[in-house]
């Protein structure tokens, strides 16, 4: 009895292994389009806000309260107490502590992009307006004016 063995190549054993490499790699690439597809729309719903309710009263209470404030920078920033730059700061915390007083929305460590993102012009509008004199080394501006605006913002604010 004779048996025979016939030897094959190399290649017929190494050829597993670009067959495994490739298979690897389609399924990663559809595992990550599934998961952008699952998780983008996640990421582009827009954020529930949830505004708390507060009583015409408690609103108003809170309006003295923060117009008092601006009273108090105006008079620091006049008898030349503080600097525009530090009335500015204060303003700018004035202004997020009121919204978060009023809204319930914690502004007060929001960056402006985040400011915008919620919806309140008004507030959007006076943090753009802050920004430059509350973090440059020298600025021209109007502080009085910023807090006409600030304690205008205020005033008119309904619920």
């Amino acid at each position: 009895m004779q048996t025979q063995v016939q030897l094959q190549g190399p290649f017929m054993y190494l050829i597993i292994w670009p067959i495994l490499v490739i298979l690897f790699i389609a399924g990663v690439v559809a595992a990550q389009i599934i998961l952008r597809k699952k998780l983008g729309d996640r990421l582009k719903k827009a954020k529930q806000i949830r505004l708390k309710k507060i009583s015409e009263a408690t609103l108003e209470g809170k309006k003295k309260k923060y117009i008092g404030e601006l009273i108090y920078i105006e008079s620091d920033l006049m008898k030349n107490r503080i600097t525009v730059r530090k009335a500015y700061h204060r303003m700018s915390k004035c202004i997020r502590g009121f919204v978060r007083d009023v809204t319930g929305l914690n502004v007060d460590k929001y960056s402006l992009y985040e400011i915008s993102a919620i919806g309140i012009p008004q507030l959007t509008n006076l943090v753009r307006e802050y920004y430059e004199p509350e973090f440059a080394r020298e600025a021209r501006v109007d502080a009085r004016s910023s807090l006409m605006k600030t304690r205008m913002t205020i005033e008119g604010w309904r619920k």
